[in-house]
């Protein structure tokens, strides 16, 4: 075994800070599998988990080189807040990017659809068009809470995680996933009747 795989995390982060490349080595080597793992519970595509991933490492090392991290024996939690934290920031961009484009309805893929709906031989098109309608209007109403608060009812209903999971997976106290999610479906429920 490598005398480094027996060190600490807070260890290897100061030892790394110390210009030992190898501590940082393995470090990543200890977190990669974890990491990607925590990604791809918000994603399933693999360029952005990659993206991510890295960003994430890229920043571990420039606040660990610049003296900036304090080892305080939390080093995964550490390391989990900023994974998530990128994790938001890209989602936050790509909802600003998402809103910056325009589509002409006249083209729009969706408005095909409704017509192949409409024509299938399915007795249930209609059925169809009222479940895409009322999961899109969900969704808009779903954007329109701070992202804490989208986080939660994601990871509780479509990920269908527990509290003490979600509570793990953002780095905060099963209350505050709790308050989170009871403070969105409040603000939810006063979206949907406006």
């Amino acid at each position: 075994m490598n005398r480094l795989e027996t060190l600490s995390d807070d260890q290897l982060a100061l030892l790394y800070a110390d210009g030992c490349n190898e501590a940082f080595d393995a470090l990543l080597t200890r977190y990669d599998a974890y990491i990607h793992t925590y990604i791809r519970f918000s994603t399933a595509d693999e360029d952005l988990i990659e993206d991510i991933f890295q960003d994430t490492f890229i920043k571990v090392m420039t606040t660990i080189r610049r003296g900036k991290y304090t080892p305080e024996g939390k080093f995964k939690q550490w390391l989990t807040r900023i994974t998530h934290n990128l994790v938001m920031d890209t989602f936050r961009r790509q909802k600003t990017e998402a809103k910056q484009t325009i589509y002409p309805q006249e083209e729009s893929a969706d408005s095909d659809m409704v017509f192949l709906t409409i024509a299938s031989d399915s007795p249930n098109g209609e059925e169809q068009i009222i479940q895409r309608d009322t999961l899109d209007e969900l969704h808009d109403k779903l954007a329109l809470l701070p992202l804490e608060q989208q986080e939660v009812v994601r990871l509780r209903y479509w990920e269908e995680m527990s509290f003490k999971d979600i509570a793990d997976r953002t780095g905060v106290s099963i209350n505050t996933a709790l308050g989170r999610m009871r403070y969105a479906l409040i603000n939810l429920r006063k979206h949907i009747q406006q």
